[in-house]
């Protein structure tokens, strides 16, 4: 069908999310033999608990389909503000909460607030790639910040990187996709570097619940001032396996969440009220559930990196610059870890990540991974 030549021009130069693109793969059918396995959203393999369902089942739907506050109900903004301080060994504040659907809103949010076309924000490489297409879609270039040894970035490369049109720069830790957990002073490093340049970090910790430790990930909220600098992401969709009901959350300086609710109204107008009644009961319930499937998951990790010490799986062309194949273990092997968001296509003989997320043609010339091939021997 021809379509009048006014469509965004950003929008179509945006890559397609690889997980539809794979999506694509599977619904022509005839393309591929065998069966497809799904591995392309970190979606829980375990439903949500019985009680969580039951508790549901009993809400008022007469309460729950009518709009609520735009940046989250009242009662689950004061209880995840508890919890987070509690979590974090820190303070942080109901005013400086807000709900989102989803951890993907809330960056998005936090991007339309900071940033205008022609402005900076760095992103390591390998990214989530999410997160660069809604850089691009807004106009914002995303600037390449190159990974070293243990797939960590370092605060001096991104020092070089920043000039006055740098609004933020952009950590997810655990990381997606490369599983990859940063320490607690690199975290530090680069929210001072940020406090330092006057622009802010933002650190998505959607897998942070998935962790080997209940130890805090860092002690940012200890800080008074952690808001003029940090605006922290997570989401709730893997810790209690409800990411259909799509609930995320912000911490921000009440500054920007006004700002944010203004962007929000114009979305969602308010986070799911089914979903923030679910993650509500999460919260005051499921500790014991949650930390027996983060110990469940690390089990399985750990038996699938001793597995593939003597199996016949390797990997084929790592192309790892500068970690050489040390690295292209952790890319492949870590990364899992955390379960990762990005499409495969899944057969015998080789099997290819795509390209969007590893590294941007025309990006950086180092640090980077290049679309790695799995080599699997054939089926008999």
């Amino acid at each position: 069908m021809e379509l009048p030549t006014t469509i965004n021009p950003r929008l179509l130069a945006t890559m397609t999310s690889p997980v539809s693109e794979v999506r694509a793969w599977a619904a022509q059918g005839s393309r591929f033999s065998g069966p497809f396995l799904d591995v392309s959203q970190a979606a829980p393999g375990y439903p949500p608990p019985p009680e969580m369902n039951s508790y549901l089942a009993q809400l008022d739907p007469t309460q729950v389909s009518k709009y609520g506050p735009v940046l989250g109900d009242k009662d689950l903004r004061e209880i995840l503000a508890a919890h987070i301080s509690t979590d974090y060994l820190g303070t942080v504040h109901p005013d400086q909460v807000a709900i989102t659907s989803g951890a993907n809103q809330a960056f998005c949010l936090a991007i339309a607030v900071l940033c205008g076309p022609g402005d900076q924000v760095i992103l390591p490489v390998p990214y989530y790639f999410n997160h660069h297409m809604w850089l691009t879609i807004s106009g914002v270039e995303p600037v390449y910040l190159p990974c070293s040894e243990g797939m960590l970035p370092t605060v001096e490369q991104a020092a070089s990187l920043i000039n006055d049109r740098t609004k933020a720069i952009v950590l997810v830790t655990p990381n997606n996709p490369t599983g990859a957990v940063y320490p607690s002073d690199l975290i530090h490093e680069f929210a001072q570097l940020s406090a330092d340049q006057g622009i802010f970090l933002i650190l998505d910790e959607t897998y942070r619940q998935f962790r080997t430790t209940t130890a805090p990930a860092h002690l940012l909220f200890q800080d008074t001032e952690w808001a003029r600098t940090v605006i922290h992401i997570e989401s709730f969709s893997k810790v209690y396996s409800i990411p259909g009901l799509r609930v995320g959350a912000m911490a921000a300086a009440p500054q920007i969440l006004r700002q944010v609710d203004k962007a929000a109204d114009c979305v969602t107008i308010c986070p799911n009220r089914i979903g923030q009644a679910a993650v509500r009961f999460g919260l005051e319930h499921l500790e014991d559930w949650v930390d027996s499937n983060r110990l469940t998951l690390n089990h399985r990790v750990d038996r699938f990196v001793k597995a593939m010490e003597n199996s016949v799986y390797r990997v084929a062309s790592p192309s790892v610059r500068g970690n050489e194949r040390k690295a292209g273990r952790q890319a492949t092997v870590r990364r899992l870890r955390c379960p990762v968001n990005t499409g495969r296509r899944l057969r015998t003989g080789s099997r290819k990540l795509p390209a969007a997320g590893f590294r941007q043609p025309g990006g950086p010339s180092g640090g980077g991974i290049s679309p790695s091939a799995y080599r699997l021997p054939a089926r008999p």
